[in-house]
């Protein structure tokens, strides 16, 4: 069968050919010129029409698109090519590539507070990922208090939240839309009401959410209290995304973290959205001022982890 060219295709032609294998049904209307779009500029082939993007393909894009400081390096578009070209088994093989691309993520995104990272596709197995540590550690550290059998493989998490739609995740995903997790097997983990913060944030609000955060702190404890030794994570957003752009005072995820801590409980930041500058500092986290025990990154990195 003879190869079609992307760029012959004329633009009614591409939801014909997406169509007769993937699902195209909610796609947006337009059909996307990679190499006409500009920046936050979108443009449309379909409509010969341009857009400001306000979207970012869901917080997954930093710099927009072709930005001249990556076209315009000839070195790195080689590079670039190179690792598309060959598809290296980064965990098992060492290449000059993986390298730099540690050296230089280091020195922007890794903070010394935590030094270590383990990189994979996709932010939901990013995310799983973190959960598999907190569960080793946990299972570990129970051992040492003397149970015999596994122990620690709960997770604490928040209404409204959003952390993928594989495995593990599922069992912590609950936005408005139910297709998302419905008629997949799920664990029984315990959930908490999110507080988060109405704006304007006046007086009134302080008080509203004040007693909000107490009664989401008192499910906490309840659940540690009846959940003995079980839950091995506190995992949330530090700024909750699909959920509604839902926003926590600093005080509450301190005290949710002392909280975590006084139950042997590690906290793990589910960044994958907030991350990489989006707030301002590279991390979420460091403008609001909360440190996690396990991060959880992608989207705008590129690669997650």
């Amino acid at each position: 069968m003879e190869a079609v060219s992307a760029n012959a295709l004329q633009p009614h032609q591409v939801q014909d050919l997406l169509s007769r294998h993937i699902l195209t049904k909610g796609m947006m209307p337009m059909v996307l010129d990679v190499e006409a779009s500009q920046g936050v500029r979108l443009h449309d082939e379909k409509a010969d029409r341009t857009f400001i993007d306000l979207f970012g393909f869901y917080a997954s894009s930093p710099l927009g698109m072709n930005h001249p400081k990556m076209t315009g390096d000839e070195d790195f578009m080689e590079r670039l090519t190179d690792a598309a070209l060959n598809k290296v088994t980064n965990s098992d093989v060492m290449t000059g590539h993986m390298a730099r691309f540690v050296e230089t993520f280091s020195r922007v995104g890794i903070p010394d507070y935590l030094p270590y990272t383990f990189f994979i596709s996709g932010g939901a197995l990013a995310v799983e990922n973190a959960l598999k540590a907190a569960f080793d550690w946990k299972v570990r550290k129970n051992h040492q208090k003397g149970y015999r059998r596994e122990v620690g493989h709960q997770v604490l998490h928040l209404d409204q939240a959003f952390h993928g739609r594989t495995g593990y995740t599922m069992s912590l995903t609950n936005t408005a839309d139910p297709r998302k997790t419905m008629y997949f097997p799920k664990f029984d983990w315990p959930r908490i009401t999110n507080p988060k913060v109405h704006f304007p944030l006046d007086a009134d609000e302080e008080e509203r959410v004040r007693k909000h955060e107490q009664k989401a702190l008192a499910q906490a404890k309840r659940h540690f209290h009846e959940r003995e030794d079980q839950i091995a994570a506190v995992i949330l957003e530090p700024i909750q995304g699909e959920g509604g752009d839902n926003h926590f005072r600093p005080s509450f995820l301190k005290r949710l973290k002392t909280l975590a801590h006084e139950n042997d409980t590690l906290l793990i930041f589910d960044e994958v959205q907030s991350g990489v500058g989006i707030t301002g500092d590279f991390w979420a986290h460091q403008t609001i001022g909360v440190t996690p025990d396990i991060l959880a990154f992608g989207k705008k990195s590129q690669v997650c982890g």
